[in-house]
């Protein structure tokens, strides 16, 4: 259960392509950003809440997420870790856990099969299972796109969030592919038609390039975090003093 009183989460967003971090714009030109074990350690030292680990190549290449990377970073820092890639049965999550996964994120065959959020919701219950939604604009929405964003599903966005919110998600990471990577602020009515229609936790992703974009966020859209990509690892900004910021926005964030 959602509450307005619950300080707002921040999170660094990994995208991880073989065993090293990239960041891109729109889904594509992804650069080389570090190794995941020691930006892990970096972000647990500042004070964010977790860290959001996807494999953004596994679905393609069938395959999951590699168990071994989950293991060395919850070997060098604190923070729990949500894990997903290729995720596509109970089996798949075990695995992850298995790790030190504390949450899975589903994307592609979640969507197709949501099925799968139920049987993984049952197995480990709600608040372990992110469903990961990826759209973009069209002329009468937004229209959600699986496998990294290269397929678009012919499903509106707005007809899935009813059904991921029955099979049982706990929590829905919401991104902008238009804005992804982009540092030009983040889309605020995708986030705000997406409240309005779901009640369990909203994670808020894509185009985050400065202090007032999260600000922004905050103040216009009632979600419970925010997930942060490459405002963090390509520009000048650290969760400590984005936290400060929003503080002094009247914003509840929790201490580091």
């Amino acid at each position: 259960m959602r509450s307005a009183t619950m300080p707002k989460r921040l999170f660094p967003l990994f995208l991880l392509r073989g065993r090293r971090l990239v960041k891109g714009t729109r889904f594509q030109n992804h650069v080389d950003v570090g190794d995941p074990v020691s930006q892990a350690m970096i972000y647990d030292a500042q004070g964010a809440e977790e860290i959001a680990l996807v494999d953004i190549d596994a679905t393609r290449q069938q395959r999951t997420i590699e168990p071994g990377i989950i293991t060395a970073m919850i070997s060098t820092c604190r923070l729990p870790i949500a894990a997903g890639g290729g995720i596509r049965s109970v089996e798949d999550a075990r695995g992850c856990f298995a790790a030190g996964a504390d949450k899975v994120i589903v994307n592609t065959h979640a969507l197709l099969r949501p099925l799968l959020i139920k049987e993984l919701a049952e197995e480990f219950g709600s608040q372990s299972v992110v469903v990961s939604l990826d759209v973009r604009r069209d002329s009468s929405g937004w229209q959600p796109w699986i496998a990294s964003g290269t397929t678009p599903l012919v499903r509106k966005m707005e007809e899935l969030f009813e059904e991921l919110c029955v099979m049982g998600a706990g929590e829905i990471l919401l991104t902008s592919i238009d804005r992804e990577g982009s540092l030009s602020g983040m889309d605020l009515p995708l986030y705000q038609s997406a409240r309005a229609k779901i009640s369990v936790p909203l994670v808020a992703s894509g185009g985050a390039g400065c202090y007032d974009d999260l600000g922004d966020l905050f103040d216009a859209v009632d979600c419970d975090a925010a997930a942060i990509g490459k405002m963090l690892f390509l520009r000048d900004y650290d969760i400590v003093r984005i936290k400060a910021f929003l503080r002094g926005r009247g914003v509840a964030v929790r201490e580091a």
